[in-house]
């Protein structure tokens, strides 16, 4: 992930290409990995991909304890999908302004100052709170449930912590086999999805191998529904998780430096790797977006379907497997697609984001040798997700896990969005897009996050049956932010204060326009 400063596109003011050597210090182009060039039908393939992970095979049985009725299950995977698609749009209008790498990092750059102060808050989300930890426990606990092995912490544990070590150490040591690997597992995933979804038309059809259950008829699809806030805001943080990933296309991008004029003005333009960027994100956004809400409810479906109450709440992270039992019996196929969904999982470890130049010994971190990989910062990835694997009691890691990622990710887009009403508004910032969300769809989405953040908050009604406070997940969220603040006032004001130096910027441009960033120290007078 590069820097997108002294660029002068929609209000980034600087130098443009020219003023870029070819290398500073001991940075090297040659330790730069090279990517390809990515088309409309790509980019769809890119961010379902990306959104389809563990969450739909994972989640739907806690979403289902908080909301307690079939109904209202399928209603907030409606509204989430909602949500997400409004989210999408946001992610849209910022896109088609600045299409250049770096995703949320770079939209709060653009509309917050100071700048680094919005870096550094991202970077800790992403080395904190972007772990791979939800992923590698659906994957254990899939596995687990194939072997007809009883599920126990350190089992659970072990298996995911293996899991994730496969993925890193693949990526570090033969990326090129880590991203056919994920290539070929993304087309597992979404065979699974489709295979849940023509399971569930099978369960509805009578063929069973237990009573039908009765979930979604009209007298007991609402049967039981939750008035607490609490549980419903959680529910639909839950959904959402599922549904992250729409900003995958914002955020992978490789730069290209191309020059054009609009308004008799030279903008240097940093476009992606995508191909005819803004065409591509009008027409990958929102199709995306419309074929995942339509897998997931279908796959909800399904699960109720072929599953009763009790064996949904039963079932813990691994519904699908119990669908399949319920409508194919014990046969050792039906023992293969539980092994299918791990790999699925473990196809979405294989996906890991970094931050350069502002993390502390970028050249350390980054630096690709001898595979042409950072083997430091993926160590660093490892670590963390252990760490999150093995703190939290095992019987509530999961939903821990997923309720850290899904809060600040949330968060973070609300603030996006609020950045994006601002520039709007604002007579000064000169900012210009040639797609425009709906007033009502950025309003609904602001507002749709605000409860999102709030809820979780609240007590829940009669208590929490976790072992955890309630309110853990968000307020370690919350500080994790915090420690980006404190991180950049300690590092960028007050230690030069004390030592009287001062951090400059230096890029560095690439051959094919791509730059990194690293911050010189300069000893002050």
């Amino acid at each position: 992930m590069t820097e997108a400063q002294d660029i002068n596109f929609s209000g980034y003011n600087g130098s443009s290409s020219e003023d870029v050597g070819s290398s500073v210090g001991d940075i090297k182009e040659t330790n730069i990995l090279q990517e390809r060039r990515i088309g409309v039908w790509g980019s769809i393939s890119l961010i379902v991909n990306k959104i389809i992970g563990s969450g739909i095979f994972s989640t739907p049985t806690t979403i289902f304890e908080l909301a307690g009725s079939p109904g209202l299950c399928l209603v907030l995977w409606s509204i989430a999908g909602v949500i997400s698609y409004c989210g999408a749009l946001v992610m849209l209008e910022f896109g088609t302004s600045m299409p250049i790498s770096g995703g949320m990092k770079v939209y709060m750059e653009r509309s917050f100052s100071p700048k680094l102060l919005m870096t550094c808050i991202y970077l800790f989300y992403c080395v904190f709170l972007q772990n791979s930890a939800s992923n590698a426990i659906t994957a254990s606990e899939y596995l687990l449930d194939a072997a007809g092995v009883d599920s126990t912490t350190w089992k659970e544990r072990g298996l995911a912590i293996s899991a994730v070590s496969f993925a890193v150490i693949t990526h570090a040591v033969a990326p090129r086999v880590g991203r056919a690997l994920q290539d070929i597992l993304s087309a597992v995933k979404l065979f699974i999805l489709f295979f849940i979804v023509c399971t569930g038309f099978a369960a509805l059809g009578g063929h069973l191998r237990v009573p039908k259950p009765d979930n979604l008829s009209a007298s007991s699809s609402f049967k039981g529904t939750s008035s607490s806030g609490y549980n419903i805001g959680t529910a639909l943080l839950d959904c959402i998780f599922s549904y992250q990933g729409y900003d995958n296309l914002n955020a992978v991008c490789r730069q290209t430096l191309l020059s054009e004029t609009r308004a008799s003005l030279t903008i240097i333009k940093v476009l992606s790797e995508v191909k005819n960027p803004e065409r591509t994100l009008r027409i990958a956004l929102p199709s995306a977006m419309g074929l995942v809400t339509v897998l997931y409810i279908l796959a909800n479906i399904a699960y109720f379907a072929g599953v009763s109450r009790e064996d949904f709440l039963g079932s813990n992270i691994t519904i699908a497997a119990t669908l399949f039992r319920n409508v194919y019996g014990e046969s050792a196929a039906v023992k293969a697609l539980p092994v299918l969904v791990a790999l699925s999982a473990i196809g979405h470890l294989l996906s890991v984001a970094f931050a350069d130049g502002t993390t502390p010994f970028p050249n350390l971190l980054m630096q690709n040798r001898p595979f042409k990989t950072p083997i430091l910062a993926l160590a660093v990835h490892l670590s963390v997700t252990i760490i999150f694997i093995c703190a939290p009691p095992a019987g509530d890691a999961f939903n821990f896990v997923v309720d850290l990622g899904t809060y600040p990710t949330v968060f973070l887009l609300s603030v996006i969005t609020v950045g994006l009403i601002k520039l709007r508004l604002s007579k000064t910032e000169d900012f210009y897009s040639s797609f425009k969300v709906p007033w009502a769809a950025l309003v609904f989405y602001l507002a749709a996050n605000i409860f999102l953040l709030v809820m979780p908050l609240v007590p829940p009604t009669g208590g929490s049956d976790s072992s955890l406070p309630y309110y853990l997940s968000p307020v370690v969220a919350l500080a994790i932010l915090a420690l980006g603040v404190i991180y950049y006032y300690g590092r960028w004001v007050i230690l030069p204060r004390i030592f009287r130096y001062r951090l400059e910027l230096v890029t560095v441009g690439l051959s094919d326009g791509s730059q990194v960033s690293r911050y010189k120290m300069r000893k002050l007078e």
